[in-house]
């Protein structure tokens, strides 16, 4: 049973519910309230918002130029025949790896199999003139 129906019962029966205690009468409970998960939800992401608008406001500079200057000084100390190996040992039955040796053959122009006097013909037995 749950505590509230235990004072409801005891109330009806007029017993107090502690000694010292008058019937219908009791103390607030200390306790703080529960914040609701929406609640919660929304004040972290607020702090989430100012957290990524204080951080940009502070971090204005680009990396561009940083970026840049590592990416020209890390230089590949590979052998180029090994370089060589590793490029042919990749090129395989891929389709973007194979020659393009066959051309298209063009096709000839389909003559027809009638002639000028079969379309008149025609003509005149469909449109009548």
């Amino acid at each position: 049973m749950s505590a509230a129906l235990l004072r409801r019962g005891l109330e009806l029966l007029g017993a107090p519910e502690a000694p010292g205690a008058a019937p219908g009468h009791t103390k607030p409970s200390q306790a703080p309230m529960k914040r609701t998960r929406k609640a919660k939800a929304t004040q972290a992401q607020k702090l989430r918002n100012s957290a990524l608008a204080e951080f940009r406001k502070k971090e204005r500079r680009g990396y561009l130029g940083v970026n840049l200057r590592f990416m020209t000084s890390a230089r590949s100390t590979v052998d180029e025949s090994v370089t060589r190996q590793i490029m042919r040992q990749n090129r395989g039955r891929k389709a973007c790896d194979r020659p393009v040796t066959k051309t298209k053959k063009k096709k000839k122009a389909e003559g027809t199999v009638f002639t000028e006097e079969d379309f008149q013909k025609f003509q005149r037995e469909y449109f009548g003139s």
